[in-house]
């Protein structure tokens, strides 16, 4: 079945339709990982994005349940080369095509990425349709404007109880599932929403948690949080990941901007205290450096291809936060650092 990716610079492409028979509509990024296809679709950071996989092969072993990031495919849609979606799954996975199908994401096979790729590191993230029609909109939705981090977000409060002594306020603002895993090794988590109502909590706990999440950090939804980051950042440490690295930087007088085409992979080099460390990475949006001055905060890290900000930290309070993703050992164990810095700020 013919499916058209339909661009809002008027650039139009046809392929092969897999996976869901709908439309989808986002801003189009790619990644450049070879693997790992499972966990990076339900990454919920992706969220109102159309992903690219850069890597032409894709699809090529079985889905396993068990490497979900989330509790389904978070992406808008997916572009491939040459997705090997209609193989047997096997045994305990299950096929691409009936992954996709089974969580209504529609996908176009037979696209030249590479060209599509080349345009988007020349002119920055496009917004897109995938369709059935080679009919363009009338408009092309920007995902940005909206609450995407309200989308991803638990509704309800859950307390992750891991044996530890130590307690941890959890925001969850689109947290993928190893990372909560790899704090709760650090202590037990009061795990809430985004727009948890701070001000009622009762429950003792000893630091505070900002995970990674989709969309621009300085949405106004997002404004009740970041005032309350401030407001505790000089009682208790405040420790981020991701979007939380961003959300920090942002409650403190930093400011934050969107990057050109932004960082989805698996093989990032970061510089941080002088050693170089393999990172992985799946943002839009970055803290500006500059912005720092003042705010307490210095950059501790940058990312050594084009010198964006990969860690802060403040000078004074335990305050840190690391802009890669440390739980998706890229290394394999490169960011292990990461997790026992944690553990020694917050105390066994």
């Amino acid at each position: 079945m013919k499916r058209y990716l339909l661009l809002e610079d008027g650039t139009s492409y046809e392929g092969y339709g897999y996976g869901y028979d709908g439309e989808a509509s986002g801003e189009i990024v790619f990644t450049t990982s070879m693997s790992g296809y499972v966990e990076t679709i339900t990454d919920p950071s992706y969220a109102g994005e159309i992903l690219i996989f850069a890597f032409p092969e894709i699809a090529n072993y079985s889905v396993s349940m068990e490497h979900m990031e989330s509790d389904k495919i978070q992406v808008s849609g997916i572009i491939t080369r040459d997705a090997h979606a209609f193989l047997n799954g096997g045994d305990p996975g299950k096929g691409f095509n009936d992954f996709l199908k089974a969580n209504k994401i529609p996908a176009i096979d037979g696209i030249d990425t590479r060209d599509l790729v080349e345009k988007i590191r020349q002119n920055g993230t496009v917004r897109a349709y995938i369709s059935n029609k080679n009919e363009f909109p009338d408009t092309f939705q920007d995902p940005m404007k909206l609450d995407l981090v309200g989308t991803v977000s638990r509704k309800n409060y859950q307390y992750y109880n891991s044996g530890r002594k130590k307690q941890i306020l959890f925001v969850d603002v689109g947290t993928k599932n190893s990372l909560v895993k790899r704090i709760s090794e650090t202590a037990s988590l009061h795990i809430v929403p985004y727009n948890y109502d701070f001000d009622s909590i009762k429950f003792h706990y000893d630091a505070i948690f900002l995970p990674n999440g989709p969309g621009d950090p300085d949405h106004q939804s997002l404004a009740p949080l970041r005032d309350f980051v401030r407001e505790k950042s000089s009682e208790i440490p405040v420790i981020g990941v991701c979007l939380g690295n961003q959300l920090i930087a942002l409650s403190l007088g930093g400011k934050t901007e969107k990057m050109k085409y932004g960082h989805r992979g698996i093989n990032h080099a970061v510089l941080i205290d002088g050693r170089v460390y393999i990172t992985s990475h799946n943002h839009g949006y970055a803290v500006n450096g500059s912005s720092l001055q003042g705010t307490g905060l210095e950059v501790a890290g940058r990312d050594i291809n084009d010198g964006t900000v990969e860690m802060i930290r403040h000078r004074d309070l335990p305050v840190f936060s690391v802009q890669f993703h440390p739980e998706a050992y890229p290394g394999p164990y490169d960011s292990t650092w990461f997790f026992n810095m944690v553990r020694s700020t917050v105390g066994e």
